[in-house]
């Protein structure tokens, strides 16, 4: 139903085009302040409470500060407006119980659109929708899933490879069961079918709620049909069961077995996805069959390594990623051209620098290593673009190589939600905030249940200047995860973008913790906000164990600087700035635009620095 335009003094409000303009000119207004004032507005001068707009502008089982949101919300409305609490014209305010719209209203439409009616929210505590919200389940899926608007529904036949069920009794074999799933995944995602879009393995592994019935989760994921599979072992051989699914009603529409030797469970990828493939559309080009045989080892023992590896790798715990590199090395070893497990390597060593915050200039020459033999056996495997992109981004900090290359990712994989996310990331550090947003957008769609998704679209939403947005997506990567400490660091850097100084240093102690050894990350940015909140002894406690584990370990110096910034060391800032700039920390990408280092740019010294921040190629040999 389409929803009334609204004329008030010289303002008029169109809420299907999301516009407020002013004498004809466009208004900026954030998209949930905007969602506020079409609510206020649609009510007519009756008083919206503080439930009611949290109902309608939040989806269930979102856990923030509601009331800091809110009135961070009502101010943004406000200055849009020119209004002001002390004299409103438009917003005022019912104290002790909500908000008022008090300005006459114009209907210029009157008799072409219908109003929906404003209906406030239940008090027995169940949400029920206002204007703006849709109809959203009670379960953390469902939270996750709905009240995105920038999400559109899925527009093409999607499928679902879920985890094959392990029923061999070892569990040493969930790595396998995970593995072929994925790699059916990808395989499916590259044959020539246009209409045809993949879940990402990550969001099905989430579908582990016995309670929910499978046409549940084909609604909310948007799925069309489902591969649902079962993993047996008999004698030296693998048996696996498999059965395409409708989603709509779980009828089985085919089924069929494989075998395989224990040693070849390479092959049953390939048998299976094509087979699957076929029954979906039924035709699977040579040149993409080909290109499937291409992209893996044919060595069984090499390829059983790299899934264990893949494995590790999407479990983004503090230990996995050493996990996932050893595994890695262990294929290579094994395949020594096996290109997958070379762009592994090379993945897994780069973004040590932002996992693990590894030392930049230790870890080159195996990154470069890794990256040279991914490209000499298999440039065009997106894997490997993939990995060139991280290269260029984190060691190189150099973002027009970074981005060309990422784009090469998703043009070899376009279903990927992981290649979707680094070109966001890319082109929010490169200030290109509008396809950003796009490309975090995609890879939602695509693996709508992967936490790292939502952690990265808080990072996007926060440069693009939307810290509530930000905070929607980090509270929604705890949700999935509440052991993912890369949400808290988000949540942390949202909160402290709007002031919610409390809030954001429990969001960051969080981080630390469940980030293993304790993110530098997280813990400067605590310190930093103790010195606002003059509890000064606190930071320079913090600031003296990060100096002293410096002594023994790799500390980034750029976190290290955010606190002597804090409390005013300017000397003892552009020391350990400096060393960040020498050391080619990839933290420096944000130097110009840190608002904690505000203090230093009055300063001579702070120019020259941060035009070195670019440390020069290292791929020179790439090129």
């Amino acid at each position: 139903m389409s929803l009334q335009n609204y004329r008030f003094g010289d303002f008029e409000l169109d809420p299907d085009a999301r516009k407020l303009r002013l004498r004809g000119e466009p208004v900026r207004l954030e998209r949930r302040s905007f969602d506020l004032l079409v609510l206020l507005v649609s009510a007519e001068g009756r008083t919206v409470t503080r439930d009611d707009i949290i109902v309608s502008l939040w989806p269930p089982d979102v856990i923030i500060d509601f009331d800091a949101g809110i009135n961070t919300l009502v101010h943004k409305a406000r200055d849009a407006l020119g209004d002001a609490s002390g004299e409103p014209v438009f917003i005022e305010t019912v104290a002790g119980h909500g908000y008022r719209f008090i300005a006459p209203l114009e209907h210029p439409q009157e008799s072409a659109r219908q109003a929906a009616p404003f209906i406030p929210a239940e008090r027995s505590g169940v949400r029920v929708p206002l204007v703006i919200t849709a109809v959203v389940a009670g379960i953390i899926i469902a939270a996750i899933l709905t009240g995105w608007p920038e999400d559109p529904p899925p527009e093409h036949t999607r499928i679902a490879v879920l985890p094959l069920e392990n029923l061999t009794g070892n569990a040493e074999l969930d790595f396998m069961s995970a593995g072929i799933a994925e790699e059916t995944s990808i395989a499916l995602a590259n044959i020539d079918l246009p209409d045809l879009s993949v879940i990402g393995v990550v969001s099905t592994r989430a579908l582990a709620n016995p309670d929910v019935s499978l046409p549940q989760y084909g609604r909310e994921l948007g799925v069309d049909f489902f591969v649902v599979s079962s993993l047996r072992l008999e004698a030296h051989r693998i048996r696996v069961s498999s059965r395409l699914l409708r989603a709509a009603d779980g009828k089985q529409v085919w089924s069929a077995s494989f075998d395989r030797e224990l040693t070849n469970a390479l092959g049953l990828q390939r048998e299976l996805s094509i087979a699957i493939a076929e029954q979906i559309r039924q035709r699977l080009s040579p040149e993409v069959a080909a290109a499937i045989d291409r992209r893996q080892t044919q060595n069984p023992a090499a390829y059983d390594l790299y899934l264990k590896g893949r494995y590790e790798w999407t479990q983004f715990q503090p230990d996995s990623m050493s996990k996932a590199l050893h595994y890695y090395e262990l294929a290579v070893a094994e395949d020594p051209r096996y290109a997958l497990a070379w762009a592994g390597i090379a993945n897994a060593i780069v973004t040590s620098v932002v996992t693990v915050e590894a030392d930049r200039d230790a870890i080159v020459p195996a990154a470069r290593d890794a990256l040279q033999r991914a490209l000499e056996y298999g440039p065009g495997l997106a894997e490997t673009q993939h990995a060139l992109g991280s290269f260029h981004l984190f060691i190189d900090r150099n973002l027009v190589p970074a981005e060309a290359a990422a784009r090469e990712a998703v043009a070899l994989e376009p279903n990927s939600a992981m290649n979707h996310m680094s070109l966001g990331l890319i082109l929010s550090v490169a200030n290109k905030h509008v396809e950003a947003r796009a490309m975090l957008r995609r890879a939602r769609e695509l693996d709508p249940l992967f936490p790292l998704l939502f952690a990265n679209s808080s990072f996007v939403a926060l440069n693009a200047d939307e810290p509530e947005e930000a905070i929607e997506y980090a509270t929604q990567a705890i949700a999935i995860n509440p052991e993912f400490w890369v949400g808290y660091l988000h949540l942390g850097n949202a909160q402290r973008a709007l002031g919610n100084y409390e809030e954001a240093i429990r969001a960051y102690a969080t981080a630390e913790k469940m980030s293993g050894d304790g993110t530098a990350r997280a813990t400067s940015s605590r310190a930093w906000l103790l010195v606002e909140l003059g509890r000064e002894d606190e930071a320079r406690e913090i600031l003296a164990k990060l100096v002293t584990r410096s002594a023994n370990q790799y500390v980034p110096p750029y976190y290290i600087a955010i606190i002597y910034t804090a409390l005013d060391e300017t000397d003892a800032a552009f020391e350990w700035l400096e060393r960040a700039v020498a050391a080619g920390s990839v933290a420096c990408l944000g130097l110009n635009n840190d608002s904690r280092l505000e203090s230093l740019r009055s300063d001579m010294r702070f120019d020259p620095l941060a035009s070195r921040c670019n440390p020069g190629p290292a791929w020179d040999d790439f090129e």
